[in-house]
């Protein structure tokens, strides 16, 4: 199994990862340097190249090593 990066809105792949674990580090490397898009962005399972599971919000996944944006 496989894991990829994907925007919310679209389903466009940012990378693909072979591993969960590489795969949750590489999002929040990405959300560190583009948190305006925390809510738009997470992981989606792959197998033989066809999704494999349900897209998971990057929220979801780091959890508390997400910067929540606080309203004003």
């Amino acid at each position: 199994m496989t894991y990829a990066m994907v925007y919310a809105e679209n389903g466009d792949v940012v990378g693909m990862y072979a591993s969960r674990e590489e795969a949750v580090e590489r999002l929040a490397e990405f959300i560190g340097i583009h948190p305006e898009i925390q809510d738009d962005i997470g992981l989606r399972p792959y197998e033989r190249g066809l999704p494999a599971g349900p897209y998971e919000a990057a929220v979801e996944v780091l959890g508390s090593r997400v910067a929540h944006q606080h309203l004003g």
